[in-house]
């Protein structure tokens, strides 16, 4: 004979119990998930930078880097003899002048001679 008791195990309240569980998580899920939405939102609407450190500029600064350094190099040469050969204002507001590099020479010698 195989008989046991029906009071030990009731399904009824296994099967309440199963269902009250998965409700709980659901609605527990749902209120986790709801949460983090307003979070985010929260957090998107603030405006905090998240360092300290200043952005870099989308441009190096000076000095950069030269494409054509013999072009540049002739250019600046050339800029120089033009300035060492040349008469124009120094400093027009403190009335100094620039004259030719071999004439201020010249008048060196002269003012030695004197």
């Amino acid at each position: 004979m195989s008989e046991h008791e029906h009071r030990d195990i009731s399904l009824r309240l296994i099967v309440w119990s199963a269902i009250t569980f998965l409700v709980a998580g659901v609605i527990i899920h749902v209120g986790v998930w709801w949460l983090f939405r307003l979070y985010r939102a929260q957090n998107e609407q603030r405006d905090v930078r998240r360092t300290r450190v200043e952005e870099p500029s989308p441009v190096p600064p000076e000095p950069r880097l030269q494409i054509t350094p013999q072009a540049d190099l002739t250019e600046y040469l050339r800029s120089e003899r033009q300035t060492l050969n040349s008469y124009g204002w120094a400093s027009r507001d403190q009335g100094r002048v620039r004259i030719p590099i071999d004439r201020a020479m010249e008048m060196v010698v002269e003012q030695e001679k004197k």
